[in-house]
């Protein structure tokens, strides 16, 4: 199983640069975890080395990969250069990786092996004069403790060996990226006797290994490694995101593993100790290759490393002998013709339409990228458009924050019953996103509009434009509903672009703050862009928050700003109820966007603000405002429409009633009720669990998005009979019921 397709990943790497040290795991955006302050101008200098000079091994010309039985197998060396080939490196590095099972870097070796262990040292002269790497990838530490109790005289040993490959390489002319060893994981050989061995044992081996060896030996190893003692150029941790990904699945199953002996790594493992290597070098994003495309790539990695490993040399019994290293490269360029059709067709937009009430949606994956001003994560694009509309108006943008539990909640945006209403009413689409939903993955790369995010949305229209079409998507204006980070992403879309929104909506989140305190480039704020309506609207909880009173204060000092610069509309909603979260927003956001595209959208054109929209601002949606900054929530008087296409069928199990539906404008749609000759005989659904705010037929998540997996317009009355008449009783968010609509 890929590891992309377990429920929860741990992508935790960290890069030394220059004896600069940098914990991928801190770097995040507020709102599924705070940046912490002193780790902002790192993050400064990751987004300028991408963009400026890139990461030495993405600019290499052939990276020599060394290492033990785990560099040997090769999936991770393959799985690196999978994801370097889709993503678009370029010019692509020669990769050949001569991993040696058994080696060390210490020169030691366990009384109970059959043969002296291989040193690294031995074979490492040849390895730089054959090869001739401009940089070295070397993954020691599993083998130099020989799996006994720690020792500082093995240690020792181990540290001598790294500075001694540090230098070699260095004196070669190449640089050096160290990997800490990856953990030994005693889990699975708990059960089997004689694996695991306490301390005070007077012999210890591969096959009898001590049984805190991961924590005391080769913990230690991996921090010294990450020290920067040894001077190597840059370090990996592969250790910590490995022993994460390990907990975070035991959490569900506490006999999972990686490593049926503890050592050698399934594939999962490789991927996630591949998936480090490359957050560190600047590739966040993982692109699921197919089958056939891993399957070639390893086949073309065994090849070239069989053939270096044998022309290098060394002193291992029991390696069989590889081709010669001319015949491996014809070999290797025939297999790189098959590899190069799955390798773009990997880097091609996908594309994919489905049913969705009253509409259709259209979705599109762009895979990430790695060249300057590309995005560096992939993204999913999903498009309602309601049925019969012939020419589009405007687009509705709903962009989530940031975080996994953010972006799988975007997946769900466009089949929202309560903004398609909002859609269907002003002739527009409904757009949702879903930016790589991975734990780990830095938000900046995406709500910073300018890193490659707003050129992905353009590309998005522009493919919708085509595939649906509607080719006035291309040009209509769009309005730009933000939560957290996506009200960081609108602020900025903003400055980039204010010609073509109708207004925006910040909900908890702008990039304000962040360009005011000097974190990100501050962006022109030119008189088009004060020209745009914006609502803020943060939780009032946030206000005195530690960790989210920066939406509060970002957004309160931005309105303060834009107003004195002279903002055509810059209102204020917070929320007294909420807190971070999103809570029953969407009853003030909804008619503020329909006020909004009522106003400004002309047959030329937008119309700029003026005085009588805001005479008809005070005189339409002003009073819903004030309620929501007093209730946190808005009144309704008015029921839901009536569902339609009601009918009934007899089956084996029952009547099946089936209907349609479309949510009330003004409060949604909380159930239906089921009613059999005039009495009721249920509701769908049966239960709500209403967390974030009212209840909804779909749910509603922590980001104003619909559960996944909602209830069908289906209802199914075991005890029916023929005779019987069926009606369905539409129910809003205020328990405001509409007529009934009989079944035919």
């Amino acid at each position: 199983m890929s590891a992309w397709t377990l429920a929860s990943r741990s992508f935790n790497s960290t890069i030394n640069s220059h004896q600069r040290t940098i914990d991928m795991s801190q770097l995040f955006f507020p709102g599924e975890k705070m940046l912490r302050p002193a780790l902002l101008s790192l993050v400064l200098l990751l987004s300028s080395l991408h963009a400026d000079e890139r990461a030495f091994p993405l600019t290499a010309r052939r990276i020599l990969f060394l290492g033990d039985s785990i560099t040997n197998s090769g999936y991770y060396v393959a799985h690196i250069e999978t994801q370097m080939r889709i993503q678009n490196v370029s010019p692509m590095p020669e990769i050949i990786g001569i991993g040696l099972p058994s080696e060390t870097c210490s020169g030691l070796s366990e009384p109970d092996h059959p043969f002296p262990r291989p040193d690294v040292h031995e074979r490492l002269d040849r390895a730089l004069e054959r090869v001739k790497p401009d940089v070295v990838i070397a993954c020691y530490g599993m083998n130099d403790g020989i799996y006994f109790p720690f020792s500082a005289e093995r240690f020792q040993a181990y540290q001598a060996g790294v500075k001694k490959l540090v230098d070699k390489c260095h004196k070669a002319g190449a640089k050096i990226c160290l990997l800490t060893p990856p953990p030994f994981d005693p889990t699975p050989m708990r059960d089997k006797p004689g694996k695991l061995l306490p301390k005070g044992e007077e012999k210890y081996a591969w096959f009898a290994i001590y049984e805190n060896y991961d924590t005391e030996v080769l913990k230690p190893y991996a921090r010294w490694i990450m020290s920067g003692e040894h001077g190597a150029d840059m370090v990996v941790d592969v250790h910590t995101p490995l022993n994460d990904f390990l907990a975070e699945q035991r959490r569900k199953n506490l006999k999972f593993f990686v490593a049926g002996d503890g050592v050698h790594m399934n594939e999962t493992g490789h991927e996630i100790m591949s998936a480090a290597v490359l957050k560190a070098w600047g590739i966040e994003s993982w692109e699921e290759p197919s089958k056939e495309l891993r399957a070639l790539v390893k086949q073309k990695e065994s090849l070239i490393h069989d053939a270096w490993l044998s022309h290098v040399g060394h002193k291992r019994p029991g390696v069989k002998a590889g081709p010669p290293v001319e015949e491996a490269r014809k070999k290797a360029a025939e297999l790189q013709q098959k590899i190069a059709p799955l390798i773009k067709a990997a880097q091609e937009p996908r594309s994919d339409s489905r049913p969705s009430t009253g509409g259709t949606i259209y979705s599109v994956h762009f895979p990430a990228g790695s060249a300057a001003g590309e995005l560096r994560l992939y993204v999913d694009y999903y498009l309602w458009i309601p049925e019969g509309i012939k020419k589009l108006r405007g687009v509705i943008v709903h962009q989530h924050g940031c975080g996994p539990g953010a972006s799988i909640g975007g997946q769900t945006a466009a089949d929202d019953l309560h903004w398609q209403a909002l859609a269907k009413k002003q002739q527009c689409a409904l757009l949702g996103s879903s930016y790589e939903p991975r734990k780990g993955v830095n938000c900046r790369l995406w709500c910073d509009a300018r890193s490659g995010s707003a050129r992905r949305f353009l590309q998005a229209l522009d493919h919708f434009a085509d595939s649906t079409g509607h080719k006035e998507i291309k040009t209509v204006p769009w309005c730009l509903w933000g939560h957290s980070g996506g009200g960081f992403w609108a602020s900025l879309m903003q400055t980039l672009y204010p010609e073509r929104i109708v207004a925006i909506w910040l909900q908890s989140g702008t990039a304000y703050g962040y360009w005011k305190k000097g974190e990100i480039e501050t962006p022109h704020i030119t008189k088009a862009a004060l020209g745009v309506p914006v609502m803020g609207n943060p939780g009032g909880k946030e206000k005195d928050h530690e960790r989210f009173k920066v939406a509060w204060n970002g957004t309160k000092a931005m309105q303060e700003e834009y107003r004195r610069a002279g903002a055509a509309f810059f209102e204020f909603a917070s929320d007294p109820k909420t807190g971070h979260e999103c809570g029953d927003s969407r009853y003030l956001s909804i008619p503020y966007f329909d006020f909004w595209l009522n106003q400004r959208i002309g047959e030329s054109g937008l119309r700029l603000v003026d005085e009588s929209m805001k005479a008809a601002w005070n005189g339409s949606v002003r009073p819903l405002h004030e309620e929501f900054i007093a209730t946190g929530a808005v009144s309704d008087t008015t029921p839901p429409p009536a569902p339609a296409s009601v009918s009934g069928k007899v089956t084996d199990a029952g009547v099946l009633l089936t209907w349609t539906a479309e949510a009330d404008f003004e409060s949604g749609l909380r159930e239906f009720q089921i009613l059999r000759d005039g009495k009721l005989i249920g509701t769908l659904p049966g239960k709500h669990n209403a967390r974030f705010g009212r209840a909804l037929f779909q749910g509603l998540s922590y980001h104003d998005t619909p559960d996944p997996g909602p209830p069908s317009m289906t209802y199914l009355d075991k005890d029916g009979v023929a005779t019987s008449t069926y009606s369905v009783v539409s129910v809003n968010s205020v328990q405001l019921k509409s007529k009934p609509a009989k079944a035919n």
